[in-house]
């Protein structure tokens, strides 16, 4: 029974990420041209995700799963439609709200799921499994998209968009009801004081853990943003868009799997080293094989470590509370790589952010490791 809920769950987040990222790439590519706009609809958008994820394992005891994921989807629908129709600055901005908070609440809820449906014994390939879903199909949807709104425009793409996230949300109505409702985890709102209940949230986090995935995700956020543009020189925006996405998804597999045959720290330093190979290749390297070979190494690394990372959450703090530190780390590289690679093209420092984030990351993923190694 509960494969069957699993995969409903993969399948309806699998949706609602595919329009998400689709969204993420579509923006600086569709307006390259404005380079400041283009990274203030990611800032505003990943603002409106950070802003809501905190509360979200919250609204999961509240109101159950199944609802905390079939209402954020079809707002996400809407989002997408508003982003993809609008013509104006404001109404593309209404969009990254909407699309924003939907995302913000459904990322952590989906992780957060699988933990309440799975055994804890089986939870590492449990959340590889669930990671390698919802990339491939964002490796798909995101290319698909954006050559969707390259080759007819970006309204139909919205369309599209929306019909993919009412679709999600139907799949997520047929998840069982209650799960999740009344979790014995503690509600924040129910601790004495504010700074308490903040306490409690982040009891146990891997804090090195976390900077190593901020960083690698940053780097993601090149593969998404700036270096499909650096790629429309030889119209290969597409292709490196589904490189990066392939990439993350066949990571988000291998990271499950090879923390549970090599360990922890052997698997984040080979997500370290695909991710420094792959930025500095990136931006060094001329040519289309080497700008999508990069895109898929940036892919496959921040997979492995987003795996590994949110295993290791999960194993010392409580599900939800792992879910919302994890969702933080991730969307706030978004968040933050979306406004800095914006302002690295529009100044022509692309190259050398690349290199100096690459490098960045790897160096922590040594440490990460040693660090993992010496506790055991």
């Amino acid at each position: 029974m509960n494969r069957v809920v699993v995969a409903t769950l993969t399948a309806a987040m699998a949706l609602g990420i595919a329009v998400f990222f689709t969204l993420y790439s579509l923006i600086p590519v569709t307006r390259a041209d404005d380079p400041a706009l283009s990274s203030l609809f990611v800032g505003v958008m990943m603002a409106c995700v950070l802003a809501v994820q905190v509360f979200t394992p919250a609204l999961v005891r509240r109101f159950s799963l199944r609802l905390v994921i079939a209402v954020p989807l079809a707002v996400l629908a809407l989002g997408a439609l508003m982003a993809g129709t609008a013509q104006g600055t404001l109404l593309l901005l209404a969009g990254a709200v909407l699309s924003g908070t939907a995302f913000g609440i459904l990322v952590v809820a989906g992780a957060q799921g699988v933990a309440l449906l799975v055994p804890p014994t089986h939870l590492g390939r449990a959340l590889g499994a669930y990671g390698l879903v919802t990339m491939a199909a964002t490796a798909l949807g995101s290319p698909a998209g954006v050559q969707l709104a390259l080759t007819f425009s970006e309204a139909f793409f919205g369309v599209c968009a929306a019909l993919a996230g009412l679709l999600g949300a139907g799949l997520a109505l047929r998840l069982p009801r209650g799960v999740g409702a009344a979790e014995t985890e503690p509600a924040t709102a129910a601790e004495p004081g504010p700074s308490r209940g903040l306490r409690r949230l982040l009891a146990g986090a891997p804090w090195l853990a976390l900077a190593l995935l901020l960083s690698t995700v940053i780097l993601l956020s090149h593969g998404l943003t700036s270096l499909p543009v650096l790629a429309t020189a030889f119209s290969g925006a597409a292709v490196v868009v589904f490189a990066v996405q392939a990439g993350n998804a066949l990571g988000r597999g291998f990271g499950g799997e090879g923390e549970a045959r090599a360990g922890a720290p052997v698997s984040l330093g080979i997500g370290a080293l695909c991710l420094a190979v792959g930025g500095v290749l990136g931006v060094l390297g001329g040519g289309a094989v080497a700008v999508s070979l990069a895109g898929a190494l940036i892919g496959l690394g921040v997979g492995i470590v987003q795996t590994v990372v949110l295993h290791v959450a999960m194993h010392r703090m409580a599900a939800g509370s792992a879910s919302v530190v994890w969702n933080l780390a991730v969307d706030g590289g978004l968040w933050t790589g979306g406004i800095l690679w914006g302002a690295a093209l529009a100044s022509g420092l692309v190259g050398a952010g690349a290199v100096v984030v690459s490098l960045g990351a790897l160096a922590l993923g040594a440490a990460v490791a040693v660090q993992l190694r010496r506790r055991g």
